[in-house]
């Protein structure tokens, strides 16, 4: 891990060049995804069994794409009843917050009685994807699933490589619980376009949710402005910031950091340590690295932490606050015994953990809040997944007769002066008044 120490709230060069990520953008891929993209937009379901076939080893037919109910069942009936009874009590805990999330449409009449207002409804239809290839987490399904369904999007549509409904009874449960209706076996890039443009029997969806690897990603990027997607997320992060100097914390604090960097692919989650006393925060690097080399795969973590991991020492808390802001790290933990009052400080973060007992674990499954969360410094400016990504408004407004009359000058003199005549005429015309 690389220590840094700083004197302000400003970001040094050398950091900064250490923070920037690596340029999403890698034209290759861009070039082969397109092809891809063309290819199934010209040929339709034949080209995505061809890329089934490809990179799934599976032979994709319009007969055997959709998964059946039948076959959920009976995948379902392999799971652990411990597992079955996490799941339930996850997906309550996901629901009950979610639901303070929902928007309303409202209206009101003004002064001169006019009426106007907005109308806030869900979208028509959404796609989840759930990798299946190097990792699989059903956790995701119901994190963008849930969202969903409390939005009330009619047609919710479950994509993930043919593996995943074989191997995992804990999706195929989820499915059940969630109620799911429309399954299809199909991974990769390929699904993120046959979501997109539809294929054979497959009808396009209005937006796209659901992580994935560099293809997958891509993809997406390549397919937004045709259909909505969530974001285009990067490797794990997360921030912890020490606001403690008690050894009983040390392996807490070690373990949290480490819970994110062994995300795999190795060597590209990151776990940054923010503190402000050198000698702990060295003590917690030196436990960091005893519990990663007793992990049972524990190359992903070293990985990571060799490659992209960072410490930081602050002069004061607040310092460390103002450098966790500038980084808006996607999970943020304020290991604090007075977390509140670092709360207040806190403007850039996908999602933040409070106190001793809320390990970054606990958001990842079951907390409440998402773990769709806005990855590489985009908590700046973008926001968890939630219930309000799955709806849409729009605006309406009825003017009185008296009010055009009113307005009509206004209208028309703004309308001039942008040289569009005939949007004052629009108003002028109503009442037979000449310019």
């Amino acid at each position: 891990m690389k220590f840094f120490e700083l004197k302000k709230a400003e970001i040094p060069n050398d950091l900064a060049k250490f923070l920037q990520e690596e340029e999403k953008s890698n034209y290759k891929i861009e070039k082969t995804v397109q092809k891809w993209i063309n290819e199934i937009k010209k040929n339709g379901f034949k080209a995505v069994a061809k890329y089934s076939k490809k990179f799934d080893n599976f032979n994709l037919t319009e007969t055997n794409a959709a998964v059946s109910e039948k076959e959920i069942v009976l995948l379902a009936k392999k799971i652990s009843p411990e597992l079955s009874k996490s799941l339930e009590t996850a997906v309550k805990r996901v629901r009950d917050f979610h639901e303070k999330e929902l928007q309303k449409s409202f209206f009101y009449i003004d002064k001169e009685k006019n009426k106007m207002g907005q109308k806030v409804i869900p979208i028509d239809s959404a796609a989840i994807y759930i990798p299946g290839g190097g990792a699989l987490y059903p956790s995701t399904l119901y994190m963008t699933a849930i969202p969903a369904i409390i939005a009330g999007v009619k047609r919710i549509v479950l994509f993930s490589p043919p593996k995943t409904f074989i191997e995992s009874p804990a999706v195929a449960t989820l499915v059940k619980l969630l109620k799911i209706k429309e399954i299809y076996r199909i991974g990769g890039a390929q699904a993120i376009i046959t979501a997109a443009y539809g294929a054979g029997n497959i009808k396009p969806v209005d937006k796209i949710v659901g992580p994935g690897n560099i293809y997958v990603a891509t993809a997406k990027q390549l397919v937004y402005g045709k259909t909505d997607i969530d974001m285009i997320a990067g490797p794990s992060e997360i921030l912890v910031i020490a606001d403690t100097d008690k050894e009983e914390d040390i392996p807490l604090i070690a373990a949290d950091l480490l819970s994110q960097a062994e995300h795999p692919p190795g060597g590209y989650a990151r776990a940054i340590l923010i503190g402000t006393d050198k000698n702990y925060l060295l003590k917690i690097k030196e436990e960091l690295y005893k519990q990663a080399n007793d992990l049972s795969i524990s190359e992903n973590a070293i990985k990571s932490l060799n490659q992209r991991g960072i410490i930081i020492n602050c002069p004061n808390i607040f310092t460390a606050l103002e450098i966790s802001n500038i980084i808006a790290p996607e999970h943020l933990e304020l290991f604090s015994y007075k977390p509140y009052k670092l709360l207040d400080k806190v403007r850039n973060a996908g999602s933040v953990f409070l106190g001793r007992y809320t390990p970054e674990s606990v958001g990842d499954y079951l907390g409440g809040p998402n773990h769709v969360l806005p990855t590489s410094r985009t908590a700046r400016f973008f926001s968890p997944l939630g219930v309000y990504d799955f709806q849409k408004r729009f605006s309406w407004i009825e003017f009185s007769r008296d009010s055009l009359d009113k307005y009509t000058k206004n209208i028309t003199a703004i309308a001039n002066s942008e040289g569009l005549y005939a949007h004052g005429k629009s108003a002028l015309i109503r009442f037979n008044k000449q310019k």
